[in-house]
């Protein structure tokens, strides 16, 4: 096995939010990743979806490490999302908003009810909110797919 540079197109400026999120947030618990390669590690997750075996590689820790950093620092940043009544309040009464849901593709293959039969795949359910102009207002937690 080795381990490779790759490049990840992510703004400086989520990369530092997110790694003062980390710092705002950290334990006694000593890890093997400073804050900001904590937040490199799950930027690149959530950007190139690279699995944990990759990012293992890439970020020379154990895949175990590496999901704990990732599943940690998306609980970290969930307190600076918005509640639904917040993102509705927010935004200007002239306006409107917009719904809509997808299935998120998942690997939960055995997972009760995380096929959905309407888009024949495993997945979780989620609901979203934009403003007219296509701003982001809320995204639902996921939730397990209806059966069908």
């Amino acid at each position: 096995m080795f381990s490779y540079p790759a490049a990840c197109d992510v703004d400086e400026e989520l990369l530092e939010l997110v790694t003062m999120a980390i710092v705002g947030c950290n334990g006694e618990r000593p890890c093997k990743l400073c804050p900001y390669d904590r937040a490199r590690c799950t930027l690149v997750y959530l950007r190139k979806h690279d699995t944990f075996e990759q990012l293992a590689a890439g970020f020379a820790i154990g895949v175990a490490t590496a999901w704990r950093y990732v599943n940690d620092t998306i609980g970290q940043l969930t307190v600076f999302a918005p509640t639904l009544t917040e993102a509705l309040t927010s935004h200007h009464a002239d306006g409107y908003v917009l719904l809509d849901g997808t299935v998120a593709e998942t690997d939960r293959v055995a997972a009760e009810g995380h096929f959905s039969g309407k888009v024949r795949r495993e997945g979780v359910n989620l609901q979203v909110i934009t403003a007219e102009e296509g701003k982001l207002l809320w995204l639902s937690p996921a939730r397990a797919s209806a059966k069908s």
